[in-house]
């Protein structure tokens, strides 16, 4: 999967997949829309999705995915879509990520506590 260098788009939802996401999904720079959910993956969210700065969109949602939300999401200058819903994320609500152009953010059905950051008062375009 590394060495597809110049995919845009990824959609491997709705299967079986299980266990980790792949970190090699880091070496797809050109990647603007990442989409995974409804499948098993299991770990944490790699470290390495936030490498991916052409991302527009992720979504993640309907899997068992554990920990924390990567700080390095907050690179993502051009993220607009953030679906994490329904995960077991369990850390502080994007305490540490400033997504400032997001315009759709889903957490709901996970675990998280803590304040809701004072900088998505600020995102104009967020929708609620």
């Amino acid at each position: 999967m590394g060495y597809l260098r110049s995919l845009t788009e990824l959609d491997l939802r709705i299967n079986s997949f299980n266990d980790s996401i792949p970190t090699l999904l880091g070496n797809l720079t050109k990647l603007t829309t990442l989409s995974l959910h409804e499948n098993y993956f299991s770990s944490s969210i790699p470290e390495e999705i936030g490498y991916l700065k052409a991302l527009t969109q992720i979504t993640l949602s309907i899997n068992y995915l554990n920990g924390s939300i990567p700080s390095l999401l907050g690179n993502l200058r051009n993220l607009q879509t953030l679906f994490l819903d329904a995960n077991n994320l369990s850390e502080k609500v994007l305490s540490s990520v400033c997504l400032t152009s997001l315009e759709e953010l889903y957490v709901m059905r996970n675990n998280l506590r803590g304040e809701i950051p004072q900088y998505l008062d600020n995102i104009s375009s967020l929708k609620v």
